[in-house]
């Protein structure tokens, strides 16, 4: 399969610019799930970019947890961690080991057992070099955490700067947030002074400056059909 990718078209002027203002490029991964504790991640914050900047996606996931409670501005540290995909369940021991078996229902399932710590739970992809988690949920013992990576990415440009796995509240700038179906390439222009702009074939939304993240992010699945929006198209 092709890459997933998105391509951002930079001026010489604006590239000069977003260099001589600091300007890094944030990218945050977008994840289907109904339950209220989960919260967006920092996936990169790139501080190196040319006048073309690709931003490959990958199309695998991994499963992880953490002894990091979440909070504002908190980095989350993985801890165990392990290659996951829809339709499984990923089931954590009482010591924190991973093991991973199949479901017939859409999505991934976090479980520990009674007894077992509170954790934190989510998803990881790759992104400058080891994983990096894209989402954090709480995983308390006996109850079970649902979600599903979804084909989107928003993204923005910011002087601040935050590490991977960290939990941002709202956009720090002017975004873009656009599906990027697996396999595809979506190319988007960003001018400093007219900002976004994308085809209409990108169907990509506008996300204004202090949109609250989590909002955006945590897409909700429809009622009576659990993370529906997480499987692919037939």
């Amino acid at each position: 399969m092709s890459e997933t990718c998105l391509e951002i078209e930079l001026s010489n002027a604006t590239l000069e610019s977003l260099r001589t203002g600091g300007y890094a490029l944030f990218v945050l991964l977008p994840v289907v799930s109904s339950n209220r504790s989960g919260v967006p991640l920092v996936w990169q914050c790139r501080e190196n970019y040319l006048a073309t900047i690709r931003v490959v996606i990958p199309e695998s996931d991994f499963g992880y947890i953490a002894t990091t409670t979440i909070a504002p501005d908190r980095t989350i540290a993985i801890g165990s961690q392990t290659p996951v995909a829809c339709h499984q369940r990923v089931d954590v021991s009482a010591s924190g080991a991973l093991s991973t078996t199949s479901s017939e229902l859409p999505g991934i399932y976090f479980t520990s057992p009674s007894g077992a710590p509170r954790y934190t739970c989510g998803l990881a992809r790759r992104g400058d070099g080891e994983p990096a988690a894209y989402c954090a949920f709480d995983l308390s013992p006996t109850l079970t955490v649902s979600l599903a990576p979804s084909p989107a990415v928003l993204v923005f440009f910011a002087t601040s700067r935050y590490r991977p796995g960290t939990y941002l509240e709202a956009s720090l700038g002017a975004g873009i947030y656009l599906p990027v179906p697996p396999g595809t390439t979506r190319r988007v222009d960003y001018d400093i002074g007219d900002g976004w702009q994308a085809d209409a074939v990108a169907q990509a939304s506008p996300v204004p400056s202090g949109t609250p993240l989590a909002e955006r992010l945590l897409e909700r699945p429809s009622p009576d059909v659990p993370l529906t929006r997480a499987l692919p198209a037939h």
